[in-house]
Parts: C-alpha cells; structure tokens; sequence
C-alpha cells in the first residue's frame, strides 16, 4: 500500500532513530521501506545494511554511484511499488506511530486529493529546544485544495517530511526526469507546485513527525559558494516550472532571486561570526533589517549575534 523513501547521506548519527521509527508504525497492511544511501563517507550504510538483513520490507535501493538528492529521492521511487509515496529524510523521524495509516484512510476516502500532509515538531538540534506542532503552535491555518498560487508565493509551506503522495498522480503529472536533466537543487517545491494543479492538497492537523533544524543541509548551509549556487538553481527551477502553466503568465522572480541571496548571505555570516563578509553582504541585503543595520559596526555585529543565538535558543 505504501513506499517509504528514506534517503539519507553521512547521517550516521540519526539514521538508526528514523529507521526505528518508521519500522514502529501500526498499519492494517503491508508496506515496503526503500533506503537510498548515497555513497557517503561515514557508517551510514553499514547501519541501513543492518536493518534491511533484519527486516523483510526493508531494503537497499540498488546503488553505485552518488546520485545526488533529486537522482536518489526518484531512484528509491521507482524501486518501490506503493500506491502511495512517503518520505523521511534520514535526518529526521516520525513520532507519531500512526502516521501511515491515517494519512493513507484519509486519501483512500479522498480520491481526488493528490498530496496530504500533517503538522510537524521541529527540533532545533544545536540547542536541544523542540517547537511542537509548529503550524498549529504559531496560530497558521494551512491553505487547502489547489493551491498552486500560495505555494508559487511562499505562503504556504508543506513538510517533506508529512506527505503522502498519491503515485498514480505522480507518474501521470510529474516530470521527474526533467528534475535531474535541469539540475533542480530539491524535489519537494516542484512536486507540490505541480501536483497542486491537478488535484487537492490537504491538510490534517496532527503532528506525525519530528523536523531537525540546524544541522547543515541543501536548505541550511553557512558555505558561501553553495548558498549563491542554490539561488540559482532555484531560480532556473522556477523559471522552468512557470513554462508548464502558461497561465500564470511570465516568470518575474529572477530579479527577486538575484537580491535576496545577499540575505541568505548575511544570515550565514552571522552564523560563521565573520564580521568582514556581514559588512558586504549587508550593503547588498534588500531588506535592510536589523541584521543588515547591527553588521555597520564590529561592536553591534557581536550583539546582534549574540541576540541570535539567545533567541535560537529560546
């Protein structure tokens, strides 16, 4: 009934936890787990080795090369055969043990929903501090049907880590190849954006899994180069995206693109305690806040990071 995607790389310190937590789940029926570990460095492998020989739905997606994140999500995709799709990140896990089955009743009643998705707990992993059901705990009452509009804009925000995607939909609307043929930095943005012009996105509000923040990743990253680079190849995801709904008329973002890297930038430096590179990239930062105004001076550049860090922390 269900294909869980697990891809994770140099997460040897996580990876047993989502596994655990994944194999936990109380279901009514069967379900496969596809582990796609892509060739990293650390004993992540040796780990994800250990519970495919353990468990009969659980195993390696065949593999002999780094295939990055979009090749491995769709690798492991096509190894399995669920008539719904789930990802955990092997970062990340799912604390809710009913997870699967409820997401799966809901779809099975909702025929023409093309992705649900839940509520998530975020835990801040440099400081230890865990934000419980983050949409409901901020007062955010997510958006529901086609709702292409809101996830192009940024108001809304869906979870990777809280979907359940119809496969059938997929194979029929998503352009997959086209992902890794156009290098897109992640899977996840156009999957919705797409998918959301052919059926409903909805919405439970129950927490089923637990989103770790902070650690370094394609969305949280403190190196320079790799932040310019994801700009940009989000703006050519972009850009490509808007040629399949000529409706929504001209891609306009790239100028958007071009300036609010220089945040990104800011927001690293801070994170790096480098003073010198703060000042340039405040100069450029289009939002001019009070990041962009404490990174003038040596002196308020220590304060504003140590406000951060307390703030973080709190």
């Amino acid at each position: 009934m269900v294909t869980v995607v697990v891809c994770t790389y140099n997460q040897e310190q996580w990876i047993r936890q989502t596994l655990e937590s994944i194999i936990a789940q109380e279901t009514s029926y069967p379900f496969e787990v596809i582990i796609g570990e892509d060739m990293g460095s650390d004993g992540t492998r040796a780990i994800c080795e250990e519970y495919a020989a353990r468990y009969e739905n659980v195993r390696m997606a065949p593999q002999e090369r780094n295939l990055g994140v979009v090749g491995n999500w769709l690798n492991c995709i096509r190894q399995g055969t669920g008539k719904y799709i789930m990802t955990c990140a092997g970062d990340d896990y799912w604390h809710n043990p009913h997870k699967i089955q409820l997401q799966v009743d809901f779809m099975e009643q909702h025929p023409e929903c093309v992705i649900c998705h839940t509520d998530v707990d975020e835990l801040y992993v440099r400081t230890g501090t865990l934000r419980r059901a983050a949409k409901q705990s901020r007062g955010i009452v997510p958006p529901e049907g086609r709702i292409q509009q809101e996830i192009l804009s940024g108001k809304e925000y869906v979870s990777a880590v809280t979907m359940c995607i119809r496969r059938e939909a997929f194979e029929k609307y998503v352009p997959a190849d086209q992902f890794i043929a156009r290098g897109f930095p992640r899977e996840d943005f156009p999957t919705l954006m797409i998918l959301s012009a052919h059926g409903d996105i909805r919405y439970l509000p129950v927490s089923t899994a637990t989103y770790r923040i902070g650690q370094e990743s394609i969305s949280n990253c403190l190196d320079y180069d790799k932040i310019r680079r994801r700009y940009q190849k989000d703006k050519e995801m972009t850009a490509y995206l808007y040629t399949l709904f000529p409706e929504l008329g001209p891609f306009k973002d790239g100028p958007w693109f071009d300036s609010y890297v220089w945040h990104s930038l800011l927001v690293a430096a801070y994170e790096n305690d480098d003073y010198a590179s703060a000042r340039e990239f405040a100069h450029h930062d289009p939002l001019q806040g009070p990041s962009a105004r404490a990174a003038k001076h040596w002196g308020t550049f220590k304060l504003y990071g140590l406000y951060r860090k307390l703030k973080n922390r709190f």
